[in-house]
């Protein structure tokens, strides 16, 4: 049969198309209505595995393969699937609509705004993610056989906050499980390599223990603003992963004033042997538990997590909704329009893209403003507000600039691009809201530094990341950087100019 095109007020099956939300190479995403008698209607996303794809057995196969193995899965942390269907020879699934973002579009939209994301809120979507991938890990069949369900993509790109506060694990279009027709052949790499455990990256046989190497990725990178492994690329990173024995960096060594107890959570949890790390994903999601509610003053809600978002994606900057009430299809607003008149165009393609695989895209759901900065209720909101008192964000010194709204070595991932010249923020004090005169007018330049032996890189109180530093963004001006290496117990002073628009490249030898 013929694949036909998908239009607004389109229906197909029990749904009513509204709009596409996000495509790609492998499926496209539409917004679509779920109608029923007496006014009943519900919102969700429906999946469509592009016509391309359907004619190779590999890509149908994994595409039914993720469609019925998060059928069998419902837990509140988790994308709901609704159903699965065929219509004039495309295959659909229909989904749990989120409207929210990625953490990685979180993260990236704190750092872009100068803020830090408060520690009891990260360790709250760390807590529970693994809270679903313990879930996932018991599953069991009818007949009380394990499904052996192993995620192996847990990344920042792959948890999702709604705008709601609620945490939602997505995207098992990898997941190792019995009920699986495709397999991953020994020695083929599948997930994302940052984030990725030494056993995976090697191509050997793993278990549930490399999701919770993953997700001490993930929560290391919510926690220190840094990634784990740094700016390294492609065959250096690859290496590090698979090959290198030695200890991985501590938490603390990015960012001093981070407890210890969480400290060593993550310092467990990375461990390259996965004998060492804690035995299965309820152990570490009851050790997150103990860790907020020893360090915490009050733990952390979905409610407080709610605020938080409403403060980084205040309600008139989200992508507009088509309406659940109707309307002709000549209302549906495209996606493209949307991206037309949104200023930050960056930060909606990011989350459009990262959604794409999971079939759910950032929308708006809540509708109230933030609440005033002298509501008691607001500072548990604020971005600077963190009950954990150790983990509170340094206050940035004027000779800090950029470094208050770029963390280079969290801010570059495929297929999303640095903030624009016109986006980019001048230093702000966090928790601040930066005002149109906080924008910069000259455009930023980069450094790459290469030092022998490895440093971390300090400017002022900022942790830059570990060398080697790659085309890391600065503001033009004299800058006064800090190297140091505890191991050898170096530390060293040298200062590099960064000229508007140029990459500054320095090789050290220390």
């Amino acid at each position: 049969m013929a694949y036909l095109s998908w239009h607004p007020g389109q229906r197909v099956g029990q749904y009513t198309l509204s709009r596409v939300v996000a495509s790609g190479g492998m499926a496209e995403v539409w917004e679509a209505r779920l109608d029923g008698p007496v006014g009943f209607a519900k919102r969700v996303a429906l999946k469509r595995l592009m016509p391309s794809m359907a004619e190779e057995p590999q890509f149908l196969n994994l595409f039914l393969d993720e469609a019925r193995l998060m059928a069998a899965l419902t837990h509140p942390h988790i994308c709901q699937v609704i159903e699965l269907g065929q219509h004039e020879g495309t295959w659909w699934v229909a989904m749990e609509f989120l409207a929210g973002h990625t953490a990685y579009q979180l993260m990236r939209e704190t750092v872009k705004r100068g803020w830090r994301l408060p520690l009891e809120l990260a360790v709250l979507i760390g807590r529970d993610t693994a809270e679903a991938l313990a879930y996932a890990h018991a599953k069991q069949d009818e007949s009380g056989q394990s499904l052996g369900i192993i995620h192996r993509d847990v990344s920042p790109q792959n948890i999702m906050v709604t705008y709601e506060g609620v945490v939602k694990l997505v995207d098992f279009g990898i997941a190792k499980a019995a009920t699986r027709t495709v397999h991953t052949e020994t020695g083929q790499l599948r997930g994302k390599m940052a984030y990725m455990p030494p056993e995976q990256a090697r191509g050997e046989t793993v278990d549930s223990r490399a999701d919770q190497f993953s997700l001490g990725a993930t929560l290391f990178e919510l926690a220190t603003h840094t990634r784990l492994y740094g700016n390294l690329k492609e065959m250096d990173l690859f290496r590090e992963v698979a090959t290198n024995a030695e200890a991985l960096p501590r938490a603390r060594s990015r960012l001093p004033e981070l407890p210890e107890a969480l400290d060593d959570i993550l310092a467990r949890m990375l461990e390259r042997e996965p004998d060492k790390r804690f035995p299965t994903m309820t152990a570490v999601r009851d050790a997150l538990t103990q860790f907020l509610a020893e360090n915490s003053t009050s733990l952390p809600t979905t409610e407080a997590l709610a605020r938080y978002m409403t403060s980084c994606f205040p309600p008139e900057e989200r992508p507009a909704l088509t309406t659940l009430s109707g309307g002709s299809p000549a209302s549906f607003r495209s996606s493209h329009d949307v991206l037309a008149t949104h200023r930050r165009k960056r930060w909606l393609m990011g989350g459009l893209v990262a959604v794409l695989a999971v079939g759910v895209a950032g929308a708006v759901l809540a509708t109230r403003p933030a609440p005033p900065a002298d509501d008691p209720a607001a500072m548990e909101a604020r971005p600077d507000a963190s009950v954990v008192a150790t983990a509170a964000a340094p206050d940035v010194p004027p000779e800090d600039a950029g470094a208050a709204s770029l963390a280079p070595d969290v801010l570059d991932d495929a297929g999303v691009e640095l903030a624009d010249e016109e986006d980019t923020l001048s230093p702000i004090a966090p928790g601040k809201r930066p005002s149109p005169k906080a924008v910069v007018k000259k455009k930023p330049g980069s450094l790459s530094l290469q030092t022998t032996p490895w440093t971390i890189v300090y400017l002022g109180k900022k942790n830059l990341g570990e060398t080697p530093l790659v085309n890391v963004p600065l503001p033009p001006g004299l800058h006064r950087l800090r190297l140091v290496n505890e191991e050898k117990r170096l530390s060293t002073t040298i200062e590099v100019e960064i000229k508007s628009g140029a990459v500054t490249t320095k090789r050290l030898k220390l």
